[in-house]
């Protein structure tokens, strides 16, 4: 697969995380040995091992990451990936019990919601 550049909206509902802010993490996971692994990872697994994880993978992992508080407008973002890019992995830190985890093609233009209990990410065109 070819490298670009992948649009995402973000949208935060007002009552996200009990109403507190929400550390979100996105991955470019290019190692399909390490993406087996990630889908089947907590989002609190993968916040408190993150450091370990990535330094393991430098090669086979990208990591953007981002905290917005519930209702906060935010603009759409541009992530590059490079060829090669398996899956897009996200990782929400919710407060309450969950995997709180999505995946997305790294080509299918997406939106993220941040809603009170859990993240849902949804193709757009």
């Amino acid at each position: 697969m070819f490298g670009g550049q992948l649009p995402v909206q973000v949208r935060v509902a007002v009552d996200a995380n009990d109403d507190s802010a929400v550390a979100v993490d996105l991955l470019v996971v290019y190692d399909n040995k390490l993406l087996d692994e990630l889908l089947k990872t907590p989002a609190s697994d993968w916040f408190a091992k993150k450091q370990q994880i990535v330094a393991d993978h430098p090669d086979g992992i990208s990591v953007q990451s981002w905290e917005w508080v519930p209702g906060q407008p935010v603009e759409p973002v541009t992530i590059e990936y490079r060829s090669g890019a398996r899956r897009i992995v996200l990782f929400a830190d919710y407060n309450s019990d969950g995997q709180h985890r999505a995946a997305i093609a790294p080509q299918t233009p997406f939106r993220l919601t941040l809603d009170k209990d859990d993240l849902k990410v949804e193709a757009v065109q």
